[in-house]
């Protein structure tokens, strides 16, 4: 009998992952915030992954030239390449993520009190 793999993204037994797009810098212009806004529809087609890695070739595709993106243990990272490479490597512009397991927060989300009023 043949059995998947562990490591096998869509293997029996791994948990359904639930993926959205968290943009945490502003747009740097129109075209960049049209990019984003294509990405996110995209994502909320296909939000239910049984690996939501899988989304990083159309990620890459969507975003075009221009932009790194790369993959973590359950999350893919996007990332303006740098202009010049003696400038520093760019922040994260965006990332997709698990809605299930993760929270986070848009560039332009409300801060969170922590103090009791």
């Amino acid at each position: 009998m043949n059995q998947l793999p562990h490591y096998y993204p869509s293997a029996p037994g791994f948990a359904a992952q639930e993926a959205y797009l968290i943009i945490e810098q502003e747009p740097r212009d129109h075209a960049e915030k049209s990019r984003l806004e294509k990405l996110r529809r995209y994502i909320q087609r296909h939000a239910h992954q049984a690996d939501l890695r899988n989304l990083a070739l159309a990620v890459q595709e969507l975003m075009g030239t221009g932009y790194q993106v790369g993959c973590g243990s359950s999350h893919i990272w996007i990332k303006r390449l740098a202009d010049s490479v003696t400038l520093p490597a760019p922040e994260r512009l965006a990332i997709v993520a698990d809605r299930l397991t993760t929270a986070f927060r848009e560039w332009n989300a409300p801060c969170l009190c922590l103090r009791p009023e």
